[in-house]
């Protein structure tokens, strides 16, 4: 990549929100910075599966040196987002249906968790943040589309993560929630404005539960928000043996 597409590229991050690192970046906060940078372009499939990761050009594009680079891909690789390779360097790792499943089943119980606990413990300035992002998720489903859900899965999940108080639930669940959503940028081909609407509205569910601080009726909305999502994973396992 040459210098000027670097910078294009870099003026691209800055644009979507992400921080781009000024010269005075200590190492630990550059590997931080491309570690979310990386995770992002593989979530939305800028980096698809198979596509091999270069930390000379990673370094060049973000502007630090190789060393952050090579702990941000470790970091990736502990996440199983990317397998590296000894001799043949870094891989985007593949998006498999069966291993999603999987994913749910965990995800699932922890969020019955998170939502519960969240729902117990909410401050009212937290319950005032969610009842903001559910009056614009209700606006949202207006005119559903990719984006607006994807919005809604980032932003519910970390006010609730945030609300329980446990500070070692965000470690935990945050990169299940990467390959959540690499899923559904991965299978956006499959979307509709119904499947948008319904997930935009289960998601909602849970928010004003957790907001209203009813544990019993969070505990029932995660259970019909994962039953929506495992549903919708299996008409995609579906779809693809019949082609």
């Amino acid at each position: 990549m040459t210098t000027q597409a670097a910078k294009e590229k870099r003026s691209s991050d800055a644009a979507n929100g992400i921080a781009v690192p000024s010269a005075e970046f200590d190492s630990k906060n550059a590997a931080d910075h491309a570690y979310h940078v990386i995770e992002a372009r593989i979530v939305q499939i800028e980096y698809p599966p198979d596509f091999m990761l270069s930390e000379q050009q990673l370094g060049n594009e973000l502007g630090i040196s190789r060393t952050p680079i090579r702990e941000a891909l470790r970091r990736l690789a502990d996440d199983k987002l990317i397998q590296i390779l000894p001799r043949k360097g870094a891989f985007v790792t593949h998006v498999e249906i069966k291993q999603y499943l999987h994913l749910l089943d965990l995800r699932h119980q922890i969020e019955r968790f998170a939502a519960t606990r969240a729902a117990k413990r909410r401050s009212e300035e937290q319950a005032r943040h969610m009842h903001n992002l559910i009056n614009e998720l209700k606006e949202g489903i207006m005119a559903p589309d990719q984006a607006v859900f994807v919005y809604s899965d980032k932003a519910y999940k970390d006010l609730i993560v945030e609300a329980t108080g446990n500070p070692f639930l965000g470690g935990v669940i945050a990169p299940m929630h990467a390959h959540s959503r690499r899923f559904w940028y991965y299978h956006r081909n499959q979307w509709s404005s119904h499947e948008a609407e319904l997930a935009i509205e289960r998601h909602l569910n849970v928010m004003e539960a957790v907001a209203m601080g009813d544990e019993d009726a969070a505990d029932v909305a995660v259970q019909k928000l994962f039953e929506y999502l495992e549903a919708f994973a299996l008409r995609v396992l579906k779809s693809e043996h019949t082609i």
